[in-house]
């Protein structure tokens, strides 16, 4: 665990809008503070769940994995955003940061060359002056009860991949706990994995390309842009470390643990592209932040 903040904070607009953060959680799948992957940005304009890309190669940036570091550095580029910032304002700003990133490391032409190797993230953030929802790729949320996901369909393609792979290895004779020990399914969808990446912000590949910030461009398709309701009273920001989102912590958390209990390899009842490794406490880093918006009368 790396953070169960129950403390609220409050912060008022320009537009009156006022905001509590009522639950707070963060946990590595590790339990390593340290290895965590998905950050938070609260702030008086803006509220953001940050979920950086596993790594799929042993590139470290000052010791950090892309996904950490492209997390970290989106959320303190969300620090600089004007208050009365546009989604697509935000987004080049953000990319931007990635992109000086690249640049202070000399590695803009090998990022340009090879996406592999660049720091990726999703995102999604509420923007309190626009009174919006912005996405871009794979993070969820709740508003007002109503679940709202942002899916890849390559994701879909490779857990189903996965999935067969580990139901033939289970056939012939393999155990759960030595595909937890040793995920031969998780390599053999892998080359798959990377090859993805050709995909990412790049509408002209085809069905298959997907949105993230890499510090490259972000198209405008790739940007989702939902408007907050009139009515809305509650919003629930995660990652894509809760199979299902619910109203609370407890019962996310319970959800989540339930669905580990029965299928931890993430392959029958949940299809995933990656199980609990032997150890770890979950199949990928979480973070969940609830949000009570509060009306002026």
């Amino acid at each position: 665990m790396v953070e169960n903040n129950a403390s609220r904070q409050m912060s008022t607009y320009v537009t009156s809008l006022q905001y509590t953060v009522e639950e707070q959680f963060l946990a590595s799948k590790t339990g390593v503070e340290a290895d965590c992957e998905d950050v938070f940005y609260v702030g008086p304009h803006f509220v953001a769940v940050i979920d950086g890309a596993t790594s799929k190669t042993p590139r470290r940036w000052d010791g950090q994995t892309g996904g950490r570091i492209g997390a970290v550095v989106i959320r303190d580029a969300f620090e600089l955003l004007p208050p009365d910032a546009t989604a697509r304002q935000a987004i080049d700003q953000l990319t931007m940061a990635l992109q000086q990133l690249y640049e202070q490391h000399k590695v803009v032409d090998i990022m340009q060359a090879d996406p592999v190797q660049r720091a990726v993230a999703s995102f999604i953030a509420v923007s309190f002056f626009r009174k919006e929802v912005w996405f871009v790729g794979d993070c969820q949320c709740l508003l007002n009860q109503e679940h709202i996901v942002n899916t890849k369909e390559v994701d879909r393609i490779t857990s189903l991949a996965r999935s067969l792979f580990l139901e033939a290895e289970m056939v012939q004779g393999k155990s759960l706990e030595q595909l937890r020990q040793e995920d031969t399914g998780r390599a053999f969808i892998l080359p798959l994995l990377e090859r993805q990446m050709i995909f990412q912000n790049n509408p002209s590949a085809g069905q298959y390309w997907f949105p993230v910030l890499d510090g490259f461009h972000v198209p405008d398709e790739g940007i989702r842009v939902l408007p907050l309701p009139e009515d809305i009273t509650t919003i629930v920001l995660a990652s894509d470390g809760y199979p299902a989102l619910k109203e609370t912590l407890a019962s996310s958390e319970q959800a989540l643990q339930e669905l580990l209990d029965e299928d931890p390899l993430l392959f029958r009842k949940y299809l995933s592209t990656k199980g609990v490794v032997s150890g770890n406490n979950s199949y990928d880093d979480r973070a969940y932040i609830k949000i009570h918006v509060v009306k002026n009368r």
